[in-house]
């Protein structure tokens, strides 16, 4: 008779976000997941309690956003993605499509007066995001909306605590 394999038990993890992240995401106690503390991370904006040196999730809620952190603010984002190269899985959430970040700035919020002082293209900031990929091993993930982006980062950290706790499952 064959041996019967008994998987082992995975314990639960908390996600950790960033005080100074706006209109994120809230996770609830859920399968694996116990439910989300608050505080200050030097890199990104989630991880997992316990893991902070494994794992960092930076979550962009619209090309806007990310538009600003290849702009104006490019010196303070660059040395964001230095830092996040510490960590063996980094990644960047996108709560947009990649359609969405060829047509900036064209079709977006900014004021159609206002566009024409926009500097910055989608083709640039594709470019960069590629580069983030490329030469810097970050995972860019467009996830077309926030839902699709939780639930992305909600099976992710599932998959990181079953790597770091028991090991990978088949």
């Amino acid at each position: 008779m064959a041996k019967k394999f008994k998987k082992p038990d995975i314990p639960d993890y908390y996600v950790v976000k960033d005080t100074r992240e706006q209109n994120g995401y809230f996770f609830s106690k859920f399968n694996k997941c116990a439910g989300m503390v608050t505080q200050k991370l030097d890199t990104g904006d989630y991880t997992i309690e316990g893991m902070e040196d494994k794992i960092c999730v930076e979550r962009k809620a619209s090309v806007e956003e990310i538009a600003i952190n290849l702009g104006k603010q490019k010196h303070a984002f660059m040395n964001e993605i230095e830092r996040m190269k510490e960590f063996p899985h980094r990644f960047i959430i996108l709560e947009f499509s990649l359609d969405d970040l060829i047509k900036f700035p064209d079709e977006t919020r900014i004021p159609a007066d206002k566009i024409k002082s926009v500097r910055i293209t989608g083709k640039y900031i594709l470019r960069c995001l590629m580069e983030f990929q490329v030469h810097d091993g970050i995972h860019v993930v467009f996830a077309d909306d926030k839902y699709n982006a939780f639930r992305y980062i909600s099976s992710l950290f599932k998959r990181i605590n079953e790597l770091y706790t028991v090991g990978r499952q088949k």
